[in-house]
């Protein structure tokens, strides 16, 4: 069920892993264009209830609402005395509060965080707060950031980290394990993009150890996986079994043994209808040696676009070989630009042909030698 509200707003502040990511999902998920200050930090006005959406993103570091910022250093403190003297933070008598502070790309020449912070609790403490270091009720987080040169601060909606816990369940710690395994920040934001509603069902027709499927389960998602090596069909199922730790719903989760190109048929006789697409072809980390893989690739396009429940609409994310050291690896791909065995323009057309249109691309380093494009696209 959506939620819609009047002009919910929020600062959102990336993690710095990957900003053009970071402000698309952000777009995605709150439903609207955020205002953009420097390269982790934006501001966002939707009447969209997002906040709960967030707890699923894969870049998101902060949310503050309600909110103040400036540039003036020298009436800082006079500023935020007078936000929370006006009550933002909403006082409830007996309820706790802590102040904490983050700077960015080293901060700003003459401000002092932990000063701030001290003179921020003093007036809190004036108004009626408990200052609760430890486990307080109410965080108030300032964040100042040296790439715009503003000072956020705000109520903290989300304490704890939505990537909280992956360290745990990367690639490597699961049972099973291949180096063509995806990272879980990607097959995240891949979810995130192709994503409509909860019931929708999300196919991964190359799903090899179920990177995809691992994320679209904790987000109890149902998910379908296919692939056409048996070993990683069970592979996939067994790291799913692992996840039982968390207490989900495995039944929203099913794997097929089955050709990614003969996708459409795999699931009309199985009386599955999807709604999006993510896929990293097992050989997305190589450059394409040869006509045939690209034949496979756009033939896998062609074949879901038929799935039932693909309509107008429905979104697709892949990842594809892109030569490394692509200029401008942290903005969103636009214009005339060499990837390597073919150019944007060329893969947009051959997206085209296939049904599907591209609405952004997203260079992603690997190390100096490997890189990949995250391709989203809509079917038309």
């Amino acid at each position: 069920m959506r939620s819609f509200a009047e002009h919910v707003q929020a600062i959102l502040v990336g993690s710095g892993w990957h900003p053009s990511l970071f402000r698309s999902e952000m777009e995605i998920l709150c439903r609207k264009r955020p205002f953009r200050f420097g390269t982790r930090v934006m501001l966002v006005d939707s009447n969209y209830d997002f906040f709960e959406d967030l707890n699923r993103s894969a870049t998101l570091d902060e949310c503050l609402s309600p909110f103040g910022l400036t540039t003036d250093i020298s009436s800082l403190e006079d500023v935020i005395e007078g936000w929370i003297n006006e009550n933002n933070l909403k006082l409830i008598k007996g309820k706790s509060i802590a102040v904490r502070w983050v700077r960015i790309e080293g901060g700003i020449n003459g401000l002092n965080g932990q000063k701030l912070a001290k003179f921020c609790g003093k007036i809190l403490k004036n108004n009626g707060w408990k200052i609760d270091l430890e486990s307080p009720d109410v965080e108030l987080m300032i964040i100042i950031d040296g790439i715009s040169e503003h000072i956020f601060w705000g109520k903290r909606i989300i304490s704890k980290h939505p990537r909280d816990g992956w360290v745990q369940r990367v690639a490597t710690e699961r049972p099973f394990f291949k180096p063509i395994s995806l990272d879980p920040r990607l097959a995240r934001v891949a979810l995130n993009f192709v994503i409509r509603n909860s019931e929708t069902i999300i196919c991964d027709p190359m799903c090899g150890t179920g990177g995809v499927l691992l994320e679209g389960a904790l987000l109890n998602q149902p998910m379908v996986g296919i692939d056409l090596d048996i070993e990683m069909v069970k592979g996939s199922k067994e790291n799913l079994e692992w996840l039982e730790q968390h207490n989900l719903d495995l039944k929203l989760q099913n794997v097929y043994h089955g050709n990614a190109v003969n996708v459409n048929e795999l699931l009309e006789n199985k009386n599955i209808r999807i709604g999006g697409v993510v896929f990293d072809p097992p050989y997305g980390k190589n450059a394409w040696k040869s006509e045939k893989r690209k034949d496979l690739f756009l033939d896998v396009l062609k074949n879901i676009r038929k799935a039932n429940g693909i309509l107008f609409g429905a979104g697709l994310v892949c990842f594809l070989p892109i030569k490394p050291g692509l200029h401008g690896v942290n903005e969103p791909i636009n214009g005339e630009i060499d990837l390597g065995d073919y150019s944007t323009t060329q893969l947009k057309l051959e997206f085209n042909k296939m049904g599907w249109e591209i609405m952004g691309m997203h260079a992603i380093p690997i190390h100096g030698s490997l890189a990949r494009m995250l391709v989203y696209a809509n079917a038309i």
